[in-house]
């Protein structure tokens, strides 16, 4: 009789301890995020393999100022294919990170891991971009320093391709890592990219425009800092808040 208890006893412990358990796992990213990582990534292939001196030139334009003024000698790639490229795989790579950095610290994996919400991003940065491109054409029309608001334009573009590279990078890491630490390095360096461009463009801007040093410097103020702060403010409230207001 001792031995049926004692295997009664076995059995049941052995069946406790094998009970299969659900598996959570979170942040799982869908499909669509690699059609738009592939997407940026065959735009930077066609660009380099077809356009390779041009491509060339502006990953350099952040570092060498002279060609700068040889690429708006020869062509112009605001209105060029290759910037139309360039700021397509802008718009879809920062929307994305931007995405899953509201995903991962908000917690709100339903509401905003779906595509209408990274539609709802895209839309806001390309209204930003289109409107700072509309207010710098009118302000060198305005003032007649449209060869010191081509070269922002064109250094803008630029910094764009850099970037492009570096966000297809790290967003291969998050789409399979999304990690808070991952995220914060990744922002970081977006950030500090972009202001580099900012102080490089603006000293450039006043040797090029010869205007106030006030006036040029509220101008970016407005143009250059103001979107982004006001962007951030508005991610750190979703994040907390569940509200851009």
């Amino acid at each position: 009789m001792n031995d049926t208890i004692d295997f009664q006893i076995i059995t049941e412990n052995i069946a406790s301890m094998l009970e299969p358990h659900v598996r959570l796992v979170e942040y799982i990213s869908p499909s669509w995020n690699f059609i738009v990582v592939f997407m940026a990534m065959l735009f930077v292939v066609l660009n380099k393999q077809l356009y390779y001196l041009r491509f060339r030139m502006m990953l350099s334009v952040l570092m060498q100022p002279s060609d700068t003024d040889k690429m708006t000698r020869e062509w112009n790639p605001i209105i060029s294919i290759n910037g139309l490229t360039v700021f397509v795989s802008y718009i879809a790579l920062l929307a994305l990170i931007v995405q899953k950095i509201i995903v991962v610290y908000s917690g709100n994996t339903i509401l905003y891991n779906n595509f209408s919400f990274y539609i709802d991003i895209c839309t806001f940065i390309t209204a930003v971009c289109v409107l700072q491109y509309l207010m710098v054409s009118l302000y060198g029309w305005l003032f007649g320093i449209e060869a010191a608001t081509t070269h922002q334009e064109v250094i803008h573009l630029s910094t764009m391709t850099i970037l492009n590279i570096v966000m297809i990078v790290f967003a291969l890491i998050i789409i399979f890592y999304p990690i808070k630490f991952i995220l914060i390095i990744t922002i970081s360096i977006i950030l500090i990219i972009m202001a580099i461009r900012i102080i490089k463009t603006f000293f450039e801007f006043q040797i090029l425009s010869k205007m106030n040093l006030l006036n040029n410097f509220l101008y970016f103020c407005t143009l250059e800092i103001a979107p982004v702060a006001i962007a951030i403010t508005m991610m750190c409230r979703l994040i907390v808040n569940d509200c851009v207001i």
